[in-house]
């Protein structure tokens, strides 16, 4: 399969994923964005199988497919409270797409829930750097201000009751 036709398979499983998550079948999006990492990951392979190589232009169409699915899966799994998976799929949003301001949030925010609050603090840092004004940063900022207080008020209980 010629690797324009392979891109294309991945961005209609994209986007077959994206209408299955606004319609919040979170599972069968998860699955269709797993089938267009399969098919952006395998063009070289194909490429290969067909004596060609995938161009420049082909590459950054996949990684751009592909730092896109990552970023919806991260959604996806901060919908269903797994914030391990949300950490990891918009890491590697992030690995391909180091400014999006989507993936920052949103690792910050599984950060957040994990209690992670200065890795937390480095994305929501980032984001800010990116769009100061940003409401939605900032109120996840302002969270991110009340966990820290809230770890030095139980460091502080911590100290009294040793005493």
């Amino acid at each position: 399969m010629p690797i324009d036709e392979q891109l294309g398979k991945a961005e209609g499983f994209k986007s077959e994923g994206n209408q299955a998550y606004e319609h919040g079948q979170l599972t069968e999006a998860l699955g269709k964005w797993h089938m267009a990492l399969l098919h952006c990951a395998g063009i070289n392979s194909f490429a290969s199988m067909y004596g060609a190589r995938s161009t420049e232009a082909e590459n950054e169409r996949a990684a751009g497919i592909t730092s896109a699915v990552y970023n919806n899966m991260a959604a996806c799994y901060l919908k269903q409270n797994k914030w391990d998976k949300a950490v990891y799929a918009s890491s590697k949003a992030l690995a391909l797409a180091p400014k999006n301001l989507k993936a920052l949030y949103r690792r910050a925010e599984a950060y957040l829930e994990l209690g992670r609050n200065q890795l937390a603090a480095r994305d929501v840092d980032l984001a800010l750097d990116l769009r100061p004004e940003d409401p939605v940063i900032r109120k996840l900022g302002e969270r991110l201000v009340d966990a820290f207080e809230a770890e030095e008020r139980k460091r502080e209980l911590d100290r009294t009751e040793e005493a």
